[in-house]
């Protein structure tokens, strides 16, 4: 069972098994589903991670007695990752190669914005594999979403297979592009928005991560799985025209569980 514990005054938390692994995570928003499907009074927001869900309520409502119990009860509800089994959503990617910035006057740490995949040879030369093998390893899984994190468009992807091994950099880069993809090990992170990065940066895709005009503005959601998809400079182009213009379209079916 997890284990239910206060978090301040206004919050708890619950906590899953102490692991990073899709099948944890699935847990978490199947329990943040159920909790939202009470339409609880007291609830404020809801906060899931890798393997723990953070609730935000008012104790003036409800007191953390309750909520205690209700949760409980929640967790008590057998956990079948096949209810929702979410939906693939193709990424394309341009790994390395130069494009036209969006806005001449930002400066990137390190480089000048325009290379899309920075850390590619690095990465290449740490897992002793071609350029050509990183692509082919990063685009022939499919990649599960745990969570967004500090900054909305910020993705934590998983793959569901062992994929890399590469370390985070040893000095975190002050600011990079949004539509960044970087890596760390087996995990991806989508980057929304400019933003400071310590991942190795393998790529760049030329969809809006973040858009305020979307009804989500996310462009990827906890539980969606993700397939990056490689392309060249020309269609990064195309479809980022698309994207600025608000007319691109992504490639989505249904995940089989």
């Amino acid at each position: 069972m997890p284990v239910i514990k206060p978090a301040g005054d206004c919050a708890l938390t619950v906590e899953f098994e102490n692991e990073i692994s899709i099948t944890v995570n699935q847990k978490v928003h199947i329990l943040d589903k159920r909790l939202s499907e009470l339409r609880l009074p007291c609830i404020v927001e809801t906060v899931p991670t890798y393997r723990t869900l953070i609730v935000h309520y008012r104790p003036q409502i409800m007191r953390y007695g309750d909520l205690e119990k209700k949760l409980d009860e929640l967790c008590r509800i057998p956990f079948s990752t096949h209810d929702d089994a979410g939906i693939v959503i193709e990424i394309p990617v341009l790994y390395g190669g130069e494009i036209a910035p969006d806005d001449d006057s930002v400066h990137y740490d390190g480089w000048d914005g325009r290379e899309t995949a920075p850390d590619l040879a690095e990465i290449a030369e740490f897992e002793g594999l071609t350029k050509e093998e990183v692509i082919e390893k990063h685009t022939s899984s499919l990649n599960y979403v745990y969570m967004q994190t500090f900054a909305v468009g910020h993705s934590y992807l998983g793959c569901t297979e062992k994929t890399f091994t590469i370390s985070r950099r040893a000095n975190p880069r002050k600011l990079i592009p949004s539509g960044s993809i970087a890596i760390w090990a087996d995990q991806t992170v989508l980057n929304g928005v400019d933003l400071p990065c310590g991942w190795q940066i393998i790529g760049r895709s030329p969809v809006l991560l973040y858009d305020t005009r979307r009804k989500e503005p996310s462009y990827c959601l906890p539980g969606n799985w993700i397939k990056f998809v490689s392309i060249d400079a020309a269609e990064y182009e195309r479809i980022h025209a698309e994207a600025l213009a608000g007319a691109y379209k992504p490639v989505t079916y249904p995940h089989e569980a």
